[in-house]
C-alpha cells in the first residue's frame, strides 16, 4: 500500500473535507464539482503530483479558488443587472409619459395644450390617437380640447413674439 506524503491529508480527512465545504469527487470521470453550485456544470480537475496522484488538501482549495471565482462572477453579474434597473429607473421617466387619465381642471388644460404644442411640431399634426397613447381618455379629451387650443395658441404667439423682439 502507497503511503501517504507528509504535507498531504487522509482520506478520512479528505471526505470529511469534500462534505464540510459541499464538494463532490467523482471518481469515475476524476473530476469535482461543486454542489453548491451544480447548474454551472463546471467539473473541478484534481491537482496530481509528479507520479500522478492526487494530492487532496490542495485539490480541494483549487475547488475553494474555483468557488470564489464563480461567485465573483455572480457578483459582477449581480450588479451589471443592478446598474441596468437603476439607469432604466432614470430614464423612465423621460421616455414613458406620465399618465394623464387622473388630470382634471387647470392641469389638464395646461398639460393638454402642452401636448398639443409638442404634436403641432409633427408632420401629421394633433392625433387623437396619439393624445389616447399618451394617456388621455376620451371624454378628458373631450371636455378640455377647446381650453387647451386656446391656452396653446395663447402660448405659442407669447413665444413668438418673444422671439420677434
Amino acid at each position: 500500500m502507497p503511503r501517504q506524503q507528509d504535507d498531504d491529508i487522509s482520506k478520512t480527512d479528505f471526505a470529511w473535507q469534500l462534505r464540510l465545504h459541499s464538494l463532490a469527487y467523482l471518481p469515475n470521470i476524476d473530476r469535482f464539482i461543486d454542489l453548491r453550485h451544480p447548474k454551472a456544470g463546471r467539473h473541478i480537475l484534481p491537482v496530481l503530483n509528479e507520479a500522478g496522484r492526487m494530492l487532496r488538501d490542495t485539490s480541494i482549495q483549487s475547488c475553494l479558488a474555483a468557488r470564489a471565482a464563480y461567485e465573483a462572477e455572480l457578483a459582477e453579474i449581480a450588479k451589471a443587472e443592478q446598474q441596468k434597473a437603476a439607469l432604466a429607473e432614470q430614464l423612465a421617466p423621460a421616455a414613458i409619459a406620465p399618465c394623464r387619465a387622473d388630470l382634471e381642471g387647470p392641469q389638464a388644460v395646461s398639460q393638454l395644450a402642452d401636448d398639443f404644442i409638442v404634436q403641432t411640431t409633427r408632420n401629421d399634426g394633433v392625433v387623437w390617437a396619439d393624445l389616447v397613447r399618451l394617456g388621455w381618455t376620451g371624454p378628458q379629451l373631450k371636455r378640455h380640447s377647446d381650453a387647451a387650443r386656446i391656452v396653446a395658441q395663447r402660448r405659442q404667439e407669447k413665444q413668438t413674439a418673444e422671439v420677434m423682439a
